[in-house]
């Protein structure tokens, strides 16, 4: 089972006490992790990815709500790999009648950079019975819009020989007419390329040259989530991915890396491709966890 999460941290925590409030929910260390960001922006995406990976967690152990295992959300322990540096939780032993537990996640998030779009944090998890191995995910979130200094086409020449990108995939960026429409095949084999590096837990330290994606397009990614893409390891076809790239919202694409079986096709129905949850801070996470815990 896949479950999708969105939060948009842009209309959130703008003044020093309002995130003084929601930051007090973490440990003194991950406040650390959050308040060591200079900029702004980039403090409340720290803060809501760490908020967002523990409210997941206690939705799937916890049931959304303080518990004798989960008392408040700061009790939530959350290690990151030295190699990959991908954050990950270790869940408890498995108890009698727990049908699902958290095999992986990932999450990504954008700072757009621009007041009128949305700036966020995206996770998706992977929970399956406790009797089956590990499944992998990896996610990631990119603009649909060139918004830096400097010309679109400059950027767009650049990757040409970067050893980022193919021949295959350079010639499909560039078979559109229009740069807006290149770039925005550009960002969305990137997300491709993030997603896979990050479910196998190798980073973009990896030979990037040896992985491609076939079957992008525009047409079908501008309505959602969208299946079609294939991965080839070194020129071989690599079935047993499942591959997911499309919009997210106005400003966003996504792309979501699967191995092996997700749960979709088991007797449950799985998860609808696509169907994201937009969590608003004060309902699902302040309501539940922003009082002290009374014993």
């Amino acid at each position: 089972m896949l479950l999708r999460y969105a939060l948009d941290v842009a209309p959130l925590w703008n003044t020093s006490e309002e995130f003084a409030e929601a930051l007090n929910l973490l440990s003194p260390a991950t406040q650390a992790r959050v308040t060591k960001y200079h900029f702004t922006a980039d403090r409340k995406l720290a803060l809501g990815s760490q908020l967002l990976q523990r409210l997941v967690i206690s939705e799937v152990y916890s049931g959304g709500k303080p518990s004798a295992s989960i008392p408040n959300l700061s009790s939530i322990p959350i290690i990151r790999d030295e190699k990959s540096g991908r954050p990950s939780y270790s869940p408890p032993p498995a108890t009698e009648g727990r049908v699902w537990e958290l095999k992986d996640y990932n999450v990504s998030h954008h700072n757009s950079r621009n007041p009128s779009l949305p700036c966020l944090v995206i996770l998706v998890a992977r929970l399956a019975p406790p009797s089956t191995g590990q499944q992998r995910i990896g996610v990631d979130l990119v603009p649909d819009a060139y918004n830096r200094s400097g010309s679109a086409q400059t950027f767009l020449e650049g990757f040409r020989s970067s050893g980022v990108f193919t021949d295959y995939e350079i010639g499909v960026i560039f078979s559109p007419l229009r740069n807006d429409e290149k770039v925005k095949m550009l960002y969305l084999h990137w997300a491709l390329k993030e997603a896979y590096v990050k479910a196998v837990g190798t980073g973009l330290v990896t030979n990037l040259l040896a992985i491609e994606f076939r079957g992008v397009n525009l047409h079908d990614t501008e309505d959602g989530a969208y299946e079609g893409v294939e991965v080839y390891i070194d020129g071989e076809k690599r079935p047993e991915w499942k591959l997911e790239v499309g919009r997210l919202s106005r400003g966003h694409y996504f792309a979501a890396a699967t191995d092996g079986r997700d749960g979709r096709d088991g007797g449950d129905g799985g998860e609808d491709i696509g169907g994201w949850k937009w969590i608003e801070f004060r309902k699902d996470i302040w309501d539940a966890w922003g009082e002290p815990v009374v014993n």
